[in-house]
């Protein structure tokens, strides 16, 4: 099952492109999430593969029938294209200048009143959606940053000022949270950027990449764990002085901060850990084979709740002018304690995060697991390249997106946030950008039209590979 799964994974790697497609990018963030880094860092840690799994022979070959689904239904659907809506994309040097101030000013207030709603606990409300529509801004002025940095430097150059203050935002959120993705995000998205315009990566960029990598596992990553112990419903003013004074009082040997970590997360009952030793907790988010397992384990017996966890995604997910009496919560926690995940005691980066390959076993058995990997991720690439083309801005968000979506979630995320609720959200954003821009008189080179993406990435078929000089 193990080499199944293996030779599946490459196949459906080579099949989408590999990491120069969107299909290809996605496809290799669900494989390295969820088995590949798992299996690695068991090698170097010296631990056996099948330790710490609830139920590893069974988890093993769900994974190995899911992944070779997988590859048939890429072999059956992945030149399939369809006539979907494109967003609207920047064409001139003013059209790219002035989404960038409109987007920085709207993705900077959006995600601020997001984290206000979350903290104060009104997560449903209407202005919490709103809001987390409009938080895709933050992101996408930070792309048009790059974008607009590489085209003036004819590639030579990628970072300027402009990129400071929504890296600056994405920090601030991070260390009021207490959320590593924050942190991560902003890297993300100018390597992404950097990346699918073929800028060619320089030693500079290798040491700087490195070093943040070192900060965020060594040093950032504990303290937010540790600090995670302290967080509540309360304002962000709180919040911030609430983190400043844990920053304070925290013990000064980092190492210490380490142990307390890796102690208190393997002796949680709710934690999930696929791996013993206490120094690599960190890595347990990018190993959700551990997760799942437990998950699997809990439907290993013939239990399996059908549609319960789907429906529950799909009211949370209606806006609450369609459907007042919404439940509060999704599948998330309804799945965390029907497989144990669910503690009150600490909260580890795995608790209740698991992926649609268990989902799908633990709602429908096999039939789920074989029907899911066959129809639903290759309709999912479908859709991202039928709409997007990530040679430009709004495309690259798009698959700054997708990346996330496949980085772990339920059966219900997958399908309601990254097959449906995202695209519809980045069109939409985008016309409305596009429309506040052409309302502002500007002369030069400033076009009444904005192109509707393509949906054909240049870097996919046998197009050829641009240079940075061509890039301006």
């Amino acid at each position: 099952m193990v080499a199944m799964a293996i030779l599946s994974i490459c196949i459906t790697y080579n099949l989408l492109g590999g990491i120069r497609t969107i299909a290809g990018l996605g496809f290799t963030f669900l494989a390295l999430n969820t088995f590949v880094i798992s299996q690695v860092v068991k090698v170097l840690l010296l631990e056996r593969a099948d330790e710490n799994l609830d139920a590893p022979a069974l988890t093993i070959a769900v994974y190995g029938v899911f992944y070779l689904f997988v590859m048939l239904g890429t072999f059956v659907f992945s030149r399939i294209r369809l006539p979907l809506p494109k967003p609207a994309e920047p064409e001139t040097t003013s059209q790219r200048k002035y989404l960038y101030y409109i987007s920085l000013v709207g993705g900077v207030g959006a995600s601020l009143i997001l984290l206000r709603l979350d903290f104060e606990g009104a997560n449903l409300s209407f202005m919490h959606a709103v809001a987390r529509a409009l938080s895709y801004l933050l992101p996408f002025s930070l792309v048009l940053a790059v974008d607009i940095r590489i085209r003036k430097t004819n590639g030579r150059h990628s970072l300027g000022l402009m990129a400071l203050w929504p890296t600056l935002t994405f920090v601030f959120l991070s260390f009021i949270s207490a959320g590593r993705a924050p942190f991560i995000e902003p890297l993300a998205v100018i390597f992404l950027t950097c990346y699918l315009r073929c800028i060619q990566f320089r030693r500079k960029h290798v040491v700087a990449a490195i070093a943040a990598l070192l900060f965020f596992f060594g040093y950032l990553s504990p303290y937010y764990l540790y600090a995670r112990e302290f967080r509540g419903r309360i304002t962000i003013r709180d919040q911030v002085a609430t983190m400043v004074t844990v920053l304070i009082s925290a013990p000064v040997e980092w190492g210490t901060i380490q142990r307390t970590v890796g102690e208190r997360a393997l002796t949680s009952p709710g934690a999930v850990n696929y791996f013993a030793s206490p120094a690599a907790v960190t890595l347990n988010r990018f190993s959700l084979i551990g997760p799942d397992s437990t998950l699997i384990g809990a439907c290993s017996a013939g239990f399996h709740y059908g549609l319960t966890a789907l429906k529950l995604d799909f009211l949370t997910s209606m806006p609450r002018v369609l459907f007042p009496d919404k439940p509060q919560y999704g599948s998330n926690t309804y799945l965390g304690q029907l497989d144990g995940q669910e503690s009150d005691v600490f909260e580890t980066t795995t608790n209740s995060t698991i992926t649609p390959i268990s989902d799908s076993f633990g709602a429908f058995g096999w039939l789920g697991v074989t029907g899911i990997a066959f129809f639903l991720i290759p309709a999912i690439f479908i859709v991202y390249e039928s709409m997007f083309d990530a040679s430009r801005p709004w495309g690259t968000v798009a698959t700054f997106i997708l990346l996330i979506g496949m980085a772990g979630g339920s059966l219900g995320s997958m399908i309601f946030e990254t097959l449906i609720k995202a695209p519809l959200y980045i069109v939409g954003i985008s016309l409305c950008a596009a429309w506040i821009v052409r309302l502002i008189p500007t002369g030069g080179d400033h076009a009444t039209n904005f192109r509707l993406g393509s949906g054909s990435n240049y870097l996919s078929g046998n197009q050829p590979r641009q240079t940075p000089e061509s890039v301006g």
